[in-house]
């Protein structure tokens, strides 16, 4: 297998490979190398120039190369060739600097089951151009060993406890597994969108608007309330409950809240949950932009999501995107999950029958 490379942080171009723009852009980082580059340019284009004065020559009086001609040409020759050599391990540097990374934090290819999972976040992964290879998705300060890099800059804990409490009140590992335990169990919102979409419909109000937001057929909204033939509880949003919970594993990783181990044991039964609702990568990424649409309510937020996805169908080229869609393993299910609220559903009509009924 080939070591492990993914796309420069904030790069799509999947991996990362020398690119003549990395020379021009990385030159302050490398100035001994860039001033030797320098040199054997000029003195290539020095010895170009008298070549062209003895082309002109040979055009005019034909005759045979004398041994100084030959060295003349020889060195333009050799002069290039240490040009394109400097120049291209100059370019190289971003690829030399991941490498280092990964061997500093002991970094290699994940199982497959593991990479199925962190396929699930892979749009918006891809939209911001981050790695989507490691359970980090951004190289980190506490993995980067010694020495400095100068095509990225690893990002500190403190960047990621931020985003966390400011978005979901984490400041501790007990306020993660928290949120984690409510995610994998009941959701945050699945039962609010069986609740509405059940009980406060009727005139197709919710539906249609939600199927405006995302541009989804509104029979596909409707679809994710029903009992499948197959025996299959009713999708509601549990995609997009999933993938937060694998976005604020991620997260909690990064920001020193929880370890390696406690964030793949969670991801990947959020992951398994995911096999079992959905039949392949765009139902499970459609029930995700619906959940999405139902949380914001908000077509600004929707549309960006509605981009992205096409934005990553059309262009996204990364090996992540091509993994077969696991089969499903049986797994138990929650209850919440299992029934689709059944009883809280069943509870909440027999009130709405009541005199002074449920509003």
């Amino acid at each position: 297998m080939k070591p492990l490379l993914q796309n420069h942080p904030r790069d799509l171009n999947f991996p990362v490979r020398p690119h003549w723009r990395y020379y021009e852009k990385y030159r302050r980082q490398q100035p001994v190398l860039y001033a030797i580059a320098t040199l054997l340019v000029t003195f290539a284009l020095l010895d170009f120039f008298f070549l062209i004065m003895l082309i002109q020559k040979l055009i005019k009086d034909p005759m045979q190369l004398t041994a100084a001609q030959w060295i003349l040409i020889g060195s333009f020759v050799t002069l290039v060739g240490l040009f394109l050599f400097v120049a291209r391990y100059m370019s190289a540097l971003p690829l030399r600097e991941q490498q280092r990374y990964y061997q500093a934090s002991g970094t290699t290819w994940l199982s497959e089951d593991k990479r199925q999972a962190l396929r699930l976040e892979l749009v918006d992964i891809y939209k911001g151009g981050y790695w989507s290879e490691t359970l980090e998705y951004y190289p980190l300060v506490a993995f980067q060993g010694p020495g400095k890099y100068h095509t990225f800059k690893p990002a500190e804990a403190n960047l990621y406890k931020k985003d966390l409490d400011q978005s979901w009140g984490i400041l501790t590992t007990d306020n993660y597994r928290k949120v984690a335990q409510q995610l994998l169990t009941k959701g945050y919102h699945a039962e609010a969108f069986a609740m509405t979409l059940s009980l406060r419909n009727n005139d197709s109000a919710v539906s249609t608007r939600l199927a405006a937001l995302t541009s989804l057929p509104e029979p596909y909204v409707l679809s994710c309330l029903e009992h499948r033939p197959d025996g299959r509880p009713p999708k509601l949003i549990w995609g997009y409950e999933c993938w937060r919970l694998i976005v604020i594993s991620r997260d909690a990783y990064m920001a020193g809240h929880i370890t390696a181990e406690e964030a793949w044991k969670n991801i990947l039964q959020a992951a398994d949950y995911v096999y079992e609702l959905f039949d392949d990568f765009a139902d499970f990424s459609d029930n995700y932009r619906l959940g999405n649409a139902f949380w914001s309510n908000s077509y600004e937020v929707t549309n960006e999501r509605t981009v992205a996805y096409e934005n990553f169908l059309t262009q996204c080229d990364w090996p992540m995107k091509h993994l077969s869609w696991p089969a499903s393993k049986g797994v138990q299910l929650p209850e919440a999950m299992a029934t689709g609220f059944a009883t809280e559903l069943a509870i909440a009509k027999s009130l709405q029958q009541q005199p002074g009924e449920l509003n």
